[in-house]
């Protein structure tokens, strides 16, 4: 079987290394002309660890990425609301990740070429458009800059992991629009500092009129006793329109330090952190609305091209990742891969649909909102709300998104 993947992200190249390990000849099409470290920190929750895990990539994981030990919640004037013990630390059999997404991104690239080969990544092609029929698909790339036809690329399926804006999602859905802006503007940075609480916690604090989000990233810099911090500080912005998504866009800290000014905690200097970034950059969140089909034949969507979400509870790469093994998973479980395709449509379609819903209604980052409905900034906020109310929030979350603790340590891995 012969598979073409256009977009080298994280999700396309999880799809990639899965594919690859049942025996499946994949290239890979990038549109940049090199693909670099880029961005900031997220985080790979247990579910996606375990698929990682199940691809031989645990050491190399292990060597750089912080074993996130808590989520924890604080107000905006820095009292703690609820600490969640995250991955093993929570009775996990697998961790969670923070990690530098360029990193991780240059993590999987590296391990495909050297599983299938560096031939079989071809950067500088972006997808243009495509057609099918029943011996196969054929793909048209082009250089994204000039619009100069490359080449013409034809196999027996074609995955589009092209992201938000992506030319494969358009084709099979020309009426469907811009994407959907959620209201919100995110400034993300790092900095390398000392640690703050544990050196190892997630931390989210504020509320949807401003908040913080903040963890370290970097394990090699926790066994020297630093820290290397990511920030990422969302804004709402009233406008229904706003520049199009664009993570390399730089911002200056003066955006932020008025508004975050007070915010200084006996264990955080949040104007101190925002101002110490070297880079700090600026992006508007988009979504898109559910659709009730990916698969069209033998072209189907993946990640951020099948369900873009708002970034709460680090849920985009977290599925993206999960996206790629399910995938192989029902190609490699069917003799036809039209069924195949089918089939992994059936598994991951409503359950990453369920996931957009939830992220637009606050996910886990709820229990901030009830604060603020019920007590806002009280000196004791359990005289105001039971603690079980946050935990079942979280807990919640967790089930919707497929990774409730019995849930998950109890079921089986993507894995043929």
């Amino acid at each position: 079987m012969k598979v073409i993947i256009a977009g080298a992200g994280i999700g396309g190249l999880t799809a990639a290394l899965s594919l690859q390990k049942i025996g499946v000849d994949v290239r890979l099409f990038e549109s940049v002309s090199s693909i670099r470290s880029l961005g900031v920190g997220i985080n790979v929750l247990p579910h996606a660890t375990r698929e990682l895990f199940a691809l031989g990539l645990q050491a190399e994981l292990d060597s750089f990425a912080i074993k996130t030990r808590a989520m924890k919640y604080f107000t905006r004037r820095g009292k703690e609301v609820i600490s969640v013990p995250c991955g093993e630390y929570a009775g996990y059999k697998w961790p969670q990740y923070s990690l530098h997404r360029g990193e991780f991104q240059m993590m999987l690239l590296n391990a495909f070429k050297q599983r299938a080969g560096a031939d079989k990544v071809i950067c500088g092609h972006a997808i243009s458009e495509f057609e099918q029929d029943e011996k196969g698909v054929k793909a048209t790339f082009i250089d994204s800059k000039t619009k100069e036809v490359l080449s013409t690329e034809t196999a027996d399926l074609l995955i589009a992991a092209d992201g938000l804006h992506s030319v494969v999602r358009k084709q099979l859905y020309p009426n469907e629009g811009r994407p959907v802006f959620s209201k919100i503007i995110c400034y993300r940075g790092a900095v390398e500092s000392t640690p703050y609480l544990d050196g190892e916690s997630m931390i989210i604090c504020g509320d949807n009129r401003l908040r913080l989000v903040s963890y370290p990233i970097s394990e090699t810099q926790r066994r020297q006793g630093n820290s290397h911090i990511n920030w990422i500080a969302s804004v709402p912005f009233e406008s229904d329109t706003v520049g199009r998504e664009d993570w390399a866009q730089q911002s200056r800290p003066d955006k932020l330090l008025e508004l975050y000014r007070d915010w200084q905690f006996d264990w955080l200097n949040v104007p101190q952190l925002i101002q110490s970034a070297k880079e700090m950059f600026e992006f508007p969140v988009y979504d898109r609305d559910p659709l009730k089909r990916w698969t069209f034949d033998r072209v189907t969507l993946l990640g951020d091209a099948a369900h873009p979400l708002i970034p709460v509870s680090s849920s985009g790469a977290v599925h993206a990742i999960i996206d790629g093994r399910a995938l192989a998973y029902a190609l490699g479980s069917h003799d036809n891969p039209l069924d195949g395709l089918i089939a992994y449509e059936q598994d991951r379609l409503p359950k990453a649909n369920r996931v957009v819903v939830a992220s637009r209604n606050n996910g886990p980052d709820e229990v901030l909102e009830i604060v603020r409905r019920e007590c806002d900034d009280a000196d004791n906020i359990f005289d105001y709300v039971d603690r079980n109310v946050f935990q079942k929030v979280i807990d919640d979350f967790k089930e919707l998104s497929g990774f409730g603790i019995d849930t998950l340590n109890n079921l089986d891995s993507y894995e043929i």
